[in-house]
């Protein structure tokens, strides 16, 4: 057994929040169906609210993580081809022992659902360190993040002259969830978003978005 692997065979780490994105697909984002994105390509924000979760005994308890990036075509099938780019923000307010540890979970080095989930990549184009703010309303109302004059993500619950006001629209077992298998999708409408530091800065206003809770182990 080499060192690495007996690194991550005794490594132990858990994290649950919730996870949310804005992206340029119409809505519901065909993504989340498993299906090739509205345009061929989806450009978008993924933001990760961690409100329990520990790297062995590193706490991250309360601290965020922003994504920004692009995919093309259906990544969910079985030959696909990784094509998604990404950048990270990490929650500044994270010492180094809990940066080493975010960034180890978030980039899929230390295995888990999130392992599974870098397969998808072809680059990562760079890690910062950003001070997030991250609000989800209890009853899933509104859900919003903001890295000042970097990203803004506004988002308010889907509804509709038929919808009970007082009931979430949900899908219940996505074909395609970014937080693993098994979860509840809830959908929202874009209000206002706004990205910078990734080539890119494009307004998805009235497009797709989608808050899905995540409850990842490592071992499972």
């Amino acid at each position: 057994m080499t060192m690495a692997t007996q690194a991550m065979t005794d490594l132990q780490w858990h994290l649950k929040g919730e996870w949310f994105d804005v992206c340029s697909c119409k809505l519901p984002c065909p993504c989340t169906f498993a299906q090739e994105p509205t345009y061929g390509d989806c450009l978008f924000t993924l933001v990760w609210q961690v409100h329990e979760g520990h790297y062995n005994d590193v706490k991250l308890n309360g601290l965020s993580v922003i994504a920004l990036g692009e995919v093309e075509g259906n990544q969910w099938t079985e030959d696909v081809k990784a094509s998604m780019k990404l950048m990270f923000y990490i929650d500044e307010r994270a010492d180094e022992h809990q940066r080493y540890a975010l960034e180890q979970i978030f980039t899929g080095k230390a295995g888990g659902w999130p392992r599974e989930f870098s397969k998808l990549f072809s680059e990562i184009r760079g890690i910062e360190y950003a001070p997030i703010e991250v609000e989800i309303a209890e009853d899933l109302r509104y859900w919003r993040a903001e890295i000042p004059e970097k990203v803004i993500a506004v988002v308010e619950a889907l509804t509709g002259p038929t919808a009970d006001p007082n009931r979430r629209v949900q899908l219940y077992n996505p074909p395609g969830s970014e937080t693993g298998p098994g979860q509840i999708a809830t959908w929202g409408v874009v209000k206002n978003t706004y990205a910078i530091g990734f080539d890119y800065s494009q307004p998805f206003e009235g497009q797709s978005s989608k808050h899905i809770p995540f409850d990842w182990k490592v071992p499972s």
